[in-house]
């Protein structure tokens, strides 16, 4: 079969992902099922954690317009979190 090319939108966002110089360093608390999943499909795909959830958010932010976003995330189960 062959390879259909790949469309403009991901080879913009290929070259940043996972770029040590365009790394900053987040930690954050995931549901436990959330996070298993993620390490099961980084390790299936040999990528990092990190790589799948920039993927993601970047789709996220690219599909999601800045003024729908915050009912977008709402409407999803988002809320603040904090510590008690």
């Amino acid at each position: 079969m062959p390879r259909q090319p790949r469309s403009s939108a991901l080879r913009e966002l290929a070259p940043e992902i996972g770029a040590a110089a365009n790394a900053m360093r987040f930690t954050v608390n995931i549901a436990q099922d959330v996070g298993d999943q993620l390490k099961e499909i980084a390790f299936e795909n040999r990528v990092s954690e990190s790589s799948i959830i920039e993927v993601a958010l970047r789709q996220l932010f690219r599909r999601v317009g800045p003024g729908q976003l915050g009912a977008f995330l709402r409407q999803n189960g988002a809320c603040l979190r904090r510590r008690s």
